[in-house]
């Protein structure tokens, strides 16, 4: 993967807040926009500000490229169902948690 920036970025430093200044002290870009960076393989590496991340290609959505800009939304969610909790708990009642014994 290249070690490319968006372009007009600069290095910057984080505020007490948690937000990143460039050079001249103008805001980063808004919290839920990311840059590809760069894709290899089945990584790509997103830019959000200064900050850059590798995430897994399948999570982007299909035909993203590098030096494409993405929107990302984030919301909480229930967890997921525990389906196999029945199940672990019936194997577990007779497990003394000793050897497997063949």
């Amino acid at each position: 993967m290249s070690a490319r920036k968006p372009e007009g970025k600069q290095e910057g430093k984080q505020d007490g807040a948690g937000h990143h200044a460039s050079a001249e002290g103008s805001e980063a870009p808004a919290p839920g926009l990311l840059f590809v960076d760069a894709i290899d393989g089945d990584k790509a590496r997103l830019m959000w500000g200064v900050e850059s991340f590798d995430v897994p290609l399948g999570l982007l959505p299909a035909g993203t490229r590098e030096g494409a800009w993405l929107h990302l939304t984030l919301s909480p969610a229930a967890a997921p169902p525990d389906e196999g909790g029945a199940l672990r708990e019936k194997l577990s009642r007779g497990d003394d948690g000793g050897d497997i014994k063949l």
